[in-house]
């Protein structure tokens, strides 16, 4: 499974369901939609700045990890950025393979 974190911005119509509800249940929706998505969530937090909320969850694949971004914010009351979460060994990964690879930046010959 591969984690992502889920960095939400609830719109004013949001931001009253969220008033309305509480903390508590927007965590247990979202737990609950993660794992009906075959993922397990493992963080739920609010968040003060350019977030509102954040949640980091494992995930089966890409595709169920678009989902609940997608969901929630064709709703219109939040907006969802998904960012893929990586381990330290598969950035150590990454870095041996850079000696492999070539590249040229732009303007340089």
């Amino acid at each position: 499974m591969v984690r992502y974190l889920y960095l939400g911005k609830y719109s004013t119509e949001g931001l009253k369901g969220l008033a309305a509800e509480g903390g508590t249940k927007r965590r247990e929706a979202t737990g609950q939609l993660v794992e009906s998505l075959g993922g397990r969530m493992t963080e739920y937090a609010f968040a003060v700045g350019e977030y509102d909320f954040i949640v980091i969850a494992e995930m089966p694949d890409d595709t169920a990890a678009l989902v609940p971004s997608i969901m929630a914010g064709s709703t219109g009351t939040v907006r969802v950025l998904t960012v893929p979460l990586r381990s330290p060994a598969e950035i150590d990964a990454v870095s041996a393979r850079i000696a492999e690879a070539t590249f040229r930046a732009a303007g340089h010959s």
